[in-house]
C-alpha cells in the first residue's frame, strides 16, 4: 500500500514552542504537546523558516529537547534560511490602527514572525495567545494579516499534530481573522 503524499510547508515556529518543548520523559501537558508538534513537523516533511531574528530568539529560549531537535532539522536540511524584508507597510498599517502603545509594543516585538511567514507559507506556530488576539483584532483592518494561519500547539483542541499530518492546510478557522480571538 502506498501512503498518501502530504504537502510540505514551511512553518514559522516561535521560540515559545521551543522553550516549552519537554524532554521525552516530560509529562507536563504543554511540554508534551510542543514536543509532539516539533516531532511531527520533522517526520511529516515540513520545513522551518530560519531567519536571523528567529535563530537569536531560539538560542535564548530553547529547551534541551528543542536544541537537539533543531540540530536534527539542520542535519536533515529542513531549516529553510529566510531573509525576510521587514515590511514597513505592514508596520505602518499596524501603527495606524493600534491605539494603545502597550499593545503596539507587544505586536511589533513579534513582527519578525510575520515577516518570516510572509516570506514563506503564511503559517505560524506560537503559544502566545496575547499576540494572537491582538493580531486577530488588527486583522479586521489590516488586510495583509488575514493571510496568516496561526496554530497553538499547546491547545489540545487545535489538533496541531493532526493539522501537520494533513499538510498544514489553509483552513478558514485557522486564519487570524476567523480563528480564536
Amino acid at each position: 500500500m502506498s501512503k498518501k503524499k502530504v504537502a510540505s510547508r514551511c512553518l514559522v515556529v516561535d521560540a515559545s514552542v521551543a522553550k516549552a518543548a519537554g524532554s521525552l520523559e516530560s509529562k507536563h501537558p504543554t511540554g508534551v504537546l510542543c514536543r509532539e508538534f516539533l516531532m511531527a513537523a520533522r517526520s511529516v516533511c515540513h520545513h522551518v523558516a530560519w531567519s536571523d531574528a528567529i535563530r537569536a530568539e531560539w538560542e535564548r529560549h530553547e529547551s534541551t529537547f528543542a536544541r537537539q531537535w533543531r540540530l536534527s532539522m539542520f542535519n536533515l536540511r529542513k531549516l529553510r534560511s529566510v531573509r525576510p524584508s521587514p515590511s514597513s507597510t505592514l508596520r505602518d498599517s499596524i501603527q495606524e490602527r493600534c491605539g494603545e502603545k502597550a499593545i503596539l509594543s507587544i505586536v511589533l516585538d513579534d513582527c519578525h514572525l510575520l515577516d518570516a511567514a510572509f516570506a514563506t507559507d503564511f503559517r505560524v506556530a506560537s503559544l502566545d495567545e496575547q499576540v494572537r488576539g491582538h493580531l486577530a483584532a488588527l486583522a479586521r483592518a489590516v488586510e495583509a494579516l488575514q493571510r496568516i494561519i496561526w496554530v497553538n500547539p499547546a491547545i489540545r483542541s487545535e489538533h496541531a499534530v493532526e493539522w501537520l499530518e494533513k499538510g498544514a492546510p489553509d483552513k478558514k478557522n485557522r486564519r487570524l481573522l476567523e480563528g480564536r480571538r
